[in-house]
């Protein structure tokens, strides 16, 4: 394979297409960029979504595009012969499913060495989901809970946490956009296992204690369906319709069915890569009681790379965020409705003991801003996407 092999670099191939986003497509992103200030070989199997990326990142990116499309022509031509592609001297990353599926031998090309990448909320591996998980020369996930799942099943995996960009985060002045208002941020895509539900539960009963309180949405979900997840809720008894125009959920009508009166909350849908800084600084309260988190939940470190006080659900990946100096913890933790056993140590937390702790970071401001300054030192200092690729490579090549 003329332009990969041959070289004095080992290559360094993904699978999965590359995204502002999500966090699989940041996970690529800032390998990519890793590699590029390394000296390293990245290539791309998929055409990366150079519209979601910052000017910057967009133009080092869409430097390998070309490299890209010979490596997927390669693929195609093997293929025709019913042939997989070998990448001498290759490290290749496979993006796995909630089942890590598929098994390296479905995959279209391989290296020297071949890693399953996971990052999963389903606890039911099947024998199937075990013998693709082992099929691979090594797994990587990226929180505690994937690596306790999958020990459940014997399986070994590296576990190395994701991160936030301190060029884009950090604490900073606020705009003075939202007024003297008591502002509760909730953010990541609408669904049930985000707990958005819970937030709305509770949120409305604080709103009536507090009629100066705000609550700011950033829930854009690019799967809208998924919303139609909160038909489970155990808290609301309106789940989410869609607008017409758009095909999203319909989440300011959602908030009004279920209690939330006008002027109490602002929704924001999805937050552009340069807007989510600005936003962040804006507001006094994280709210994350998410039922289930397969990493470390992205927007929560982000929030907390920002300086902004946390609240968040004690289950599954935050369980490798919260920090008694840093955070404030759900820690009333019940089993999640799991007629399918696909919810092993996925937590539902208390109404109750949401609104009880955002009461006292409302009362409270200079214990919350000191939470919220400990969490940004530690954030910045501890998981930051730069610190993030380079373990995330070299565990991938050793």
């Amino acid at each position: 394979m003329p332009i990969l092999s041959q070289q004095e670099y080992q290559p360094v191939i993904m699978n999965w297409r590359l995204t502002e986003v999500h966090g699989w497509g940041l996970v690529g992103v800032h390998t990519c960029l890793h590699l590029l200030r390394t000296g390293g070989a990245p290539f791309l199997y998929e055409y990366p979504d150079l519209a979601t990326m910052r000017p910057d990142t967009q133009a080092k990116i869409g430097a390998l595009c070309g490299a890209s499309t010979r490596l997927h022509d390669l693929v195609n031509a093997y293929k025709a012969k019913g042939q997989r592609l070998f990448v001498e001297n290759s490290v290749c990353m496979y993006a796995l499913g909630n089942q890590m599926q598929p098994n390296f031998a479905e995959q279209p090309f391989f290296g020297k060495r071949n890693i399953g990448v996971g990052a999963f909320t389903e606890t039911n591996l099947g024998p199937q989901a075990v013998a693709d998980s082992l099929s691979y020369d090594r797994v990587v996930i990226h929180s505690t809970f994937n690596k306790q799942v999958l020990a459940d099943y014997g399986i070994e995996s590296e576990c190395v946490f994701q991160g936030i960009d301190p060029t884009e985060v950090s604490p900073g002045p606020r705009t003075g956009r939202f007024g003297d208002r008591f502002v509760v941020f909730s953010g990541g895509k609408l669904e049930f296992r985000k707990g958005q539900d819970i937030v709305v539960a509770a949120f409305r009963a604080f709103h009536q204690r507090h009629p100066d309180a705000l609550l700011v949405t950033a829930w854009g979900n690019f799967w809208p369906q998924f919303a139609l997840t909160l038909a489970e809720s155990p808290h609301l008894q309106v789940r989410p319709g869609f607008n017409a125009s758009t095909g999203y959920a319909d989440v300011p009508g959602w908030l009004l069915a279920n209690g939330l009166p006008e002027g109490s909350f602002i929704d924001l849908g999805f937050l552009t890569r340069e807007k989510i800084a600005p936003t962040l600084r804006d507001c006094d309260l994280g709210v994350f009681p998410n039922r289930c988190e397969p990493g470390t939940n992205l927007v929560a470190m982000e929030a907390m790379a920002c300086g902004m006080p946390v609240i968040l659900s004690a289950n599954t990946g935050h369980l490798d965020l919260i920090g008694p100096d840093r955070t404030y913890a759900l820690t009333r933790q019940s089993p999640v409705s799991d007629p399918g056993d696909s919810r092993r140590y996925w937590g539902e937390s208390d109404v109750e003991e949401l609104l009880e702790t955002m009461e006292f970071a409302y009362q409270n401001r200079d214990d919350a801003s000191a939470k919220g300054q400990a969490a940004a030192d530690w954030v910045l200092g501890n998981r930051r996407w730069d610190q993030f690729a380079a373990e995330f490579v070299e565990t991938c090549a050793r």
